[in-house]
């Protein structure tokens, strides 16, 4: 009992601290491992966001620079037109060559000579219909673009085409129109989607919020003028609805996010301020996270791997402890049970047994302590003895 009470104890008492060692610094190195995991992940996602919206804000402003600088170009030479007719004795006459000209560099749909209540009094082509426009400057739907032009935002003919023009002021309280075609605008807005992130895009509004072109991409087909897509319109996205009637519309640049047609997407949004378009050039989420969804999956192969190697050290802990723990109770337990053995064995009468460990430790003091009693209690019965047999013989002598 003595012998498997104490062994016990000590293994027992011995493996049991090894073992709250082991799993405490196997809980305390999971979880920073776990903190350090989740820090990385987040900080990597605020690393792509950040950078996805300063990318955003400053590559929109450019194109913003492009397009207006784009609309200024073609004001100039109109106005440039203008003042070449201005001094013409028969203006018409040179129309058809000017609109050959700046048809091809310009996009010109067509020129309109208008009377003072903004009737069509010559057209070139022939066949162009301007009623888009007119519409709009009948009803006062122009706004000043320099000192000598207007400018007439966005409209549909009854081809269905979107076209947006510039008014100036002519002889005899006459004006002249030219109309234009946006496709080279287009043509600036479609650069957008050149890789390396193709997944990006950049749409237009007109002055009041309604999309002018949103190109075709995976989540939705081209938007364009005549779908009438407003999105100033809460049922096109409540988020996109206030970020285009308070930042967007007037005038701010800047970044955010919103969802349309339910896909969430990031925007870097400007203006072109002097005719009042809206850009944002946007780029899904989905995509964004795509790089940080490659990242965590590196970073959890690594932390499985760590786990791994952690579970393997704790395992070759918890095995040390054990033999620790059976080394550490053989070397306690030893000298105890010699001492015991040896108790017995002069309890039997037996004075010649010794216990043979030396140390320098409490218990090689024991066992000293135990041998030195044995070599006494060993010289006190041998004087006893002696005594024994000189009684003895005293007593035969009498």
């Amino acid at each position: 009992m003595f012998k498997k009470s104490i062994r016990t104890k000590i293994v027992a008492y011995t493996f049991s601290i090894m073992l709250i060692v082991s799993v405490l610094f196997s809980i305390i190195s999971l979880y920073n491992l776990l903190t350090l995991r989740s820090f990385f992940i987040n900080s990597s996602k605020n690393v792509f966001e950040a950078q996805a919206n300063h990318y955003l804000e400053d590559e929109v402003k450019s194109y913003s620079k492009i397009i207006e600088a784009n609309l200024t170009i073609k004001e100039k030479m109109c106005d440039s037109t203008v003042n070449f007719l201005l001094k013409a004795q028969d203006p018409k006459q040179y129309i058809p060559n000017i609109y050959t000209v700046m048809n091809k560099d310009l996009n010109i749909k067509g020129v309109a000579v208008l009377d003072k209540n903004f009737s069509v009094q010559y057209a070139y082509p022939a066949d162009v219909k301007f009623d888009g426009a007119i519409t709009r400057l009948k009803s006062h739907e122009y706004k000043k673009f320099s000192k000598n032009s207007y400018f007439v935002d966005f409209y549909l003919n009854k081809d269905k085409n979107a076209y947006f023009a510039f008014l100036f002021p002519f002889k005899d309280d006459s004006y002249i129109l030219f109309e234009i075609d946006p496709i080279g605008i287009f043509s600036i807005l479609q650069s957008a989607q050149i890789k390396p992130m193709s997944d990006k895009y950049l749409w237009m509004t007109d002055a009041k919020g309604v999309l002018v072109f949103d190109p075709k991409v995976k989540e939705h087909p081209l938007i364009t003028l005549k779908d009438h897509v407003d999105l100033t319109n809460p049922e096109n996205g409540e988020k996109l609805a206030y970020l285009m009637t308070n930042y967007i519309l007037k005038g701010k640049t800047g970044t955010s996010y919103y969802t349309f047609r339910g896909v969430e997407k990031y925007v870097g949004y400007t203006s072109v301020p002097q005719a009042g378009w809206a850009l944002g050039l946007t780029l899904p989420i989905s995509s964004l996270l795509e790089g940080v969804g490659k990242l965590n999956q590196q970073i959890n192969s690594k932390t499985i791997l760590m786990l791994g190697i952690f579970s393997f050290f704790s395992v070759i802990t918890i095995l040390i402890a054990l033999f620790f723990s059976m080394w550490a109770s053989n070397r306690i337990v030893r000298p105890i049970l010699d001492a015991t053995n040896t108790i017995n064995a002069i309890i039997m009468g037996d004075v010649s047994k010794r216990i043979t460990y030396e140390s320098n430790d409490e218990l090689g003091e024991l066992v000293k302590s135990v041998n030195n009693l044995m070599d006494a209690l060993a010289q006190t019965l041998a004087n006893l003895g002696d005594i024994a047999v000189n009684k003895e013989n005293e007593d035969e002598q009498l």
